[in-house]
């Protein structure tokens, strides 16, 4: 099975935040893997253990190669080569010209299964897998949580309100994953040698022209007041205090 996972790199959560007029400041960012992205490279690891075949990690970014030991380790837990498309323009909010870049590498590899997180945990849009999904021509299950390969058909779970929805399909198809796929195993030491003679493609590509989503204005939340405190001489008096302000003040009870 010829599997291709889409990788995207997002800010380091321990990245400090700053928007100035309304845009991120992104100078000092670190980066690392979608955490998602991580749930759909231990599923194709797992499906090309079980029935053969070569899992390729494409992922969009700038010249940036600090990246590329993060993309390492996802080759160390299984995955055969990696494509990284860079982008001198390149930013995480433009999921159509995004999405057409990323659709026409993984057209060149004819997968019989695309592989992706279900959003970035830097916008959450949750735009760009469905997106590459339409450009490519092949259908799309979005949000799944547990995914089964039997012959040439997958089974594919999702949580939706009230219930789980499964859904059967033939390959070729697009899947994003959810956090609860699969558990991330961690790399051997020997894997994380063999990682570094594996294919690294580093190639060139233009800017996208056309419409896309476009992003405003960013902010930061609101700072949060100061709290309240009831003062009584027991606890009976300061809950019928709160009682009272929750009746009369919030409109709550």
């Amino acid at each position: 099975m010829n599997i291709a996972v889409l990788i995207k790199m997002v800010p380091d959560t321990e990245s400090r935040l700053e928007i100035i007029d309304g845009k991120v400041k992104e100078d000092g960012f670190k980066y690392m893997v979608n955490p998602y992205d991580e749930f759909a490279v231990e599923q194709a690891v797992q499906f090309k253990e079980t029935v053969g075949g070569k899992v390729t990690l494409v992922s969009l970014f700038s010249d940036n190669a600090s990246i590329d030991t993060d993309l390492r380790k996802m080759m160390a837990i299984g995955a055969d080569e990696t494509i990284v498309l860079r982008q001198q323009e390149y930013s995480g909010n433009k999921p159509s010209s995004n999405a057409r870049i990323l659709s026409e590498t993984v057209k060149e590899l004819n997968a019989d299964l695309i592989m992706c997180g279900v959003q970035g945990i830097d916008y959450y849009q949750a735009a760009t897998g469905p997106m590459i999904a339409h450009f490519l021509g092949v259908p799309h299950v979005s949000g799944v949580t547990n995914l089964e390969l039997s012959g040439d058909k997958l089974t594919a779970s999702r949580q939706i309100e009230g219930g789980l929805q499964i859904i059967e399909t033939p390959t070729p198809v697009l899947i994003t994953c959810q956090k609860d796929m699969a558990k991330v195993r961690f790399p051997a030491l020997k894997d994380i040698m063999m990682s570094k003679r594996k294919p690294f493609d580093n190639r060139d590509v233009g800017s996208e022209s056309g419409e896309d989503v476009q992003t405003t204005e960013c902010s930061l939340p609101p700072a949060r007041g100061g709290g309240v405190i009831l003062e009584g001489e027991s606890p009976e008096e300061k809950v019928d205090k709160l009682i009272e302000k929750l009746k009369m003040e919030a409109k709550v009870l």
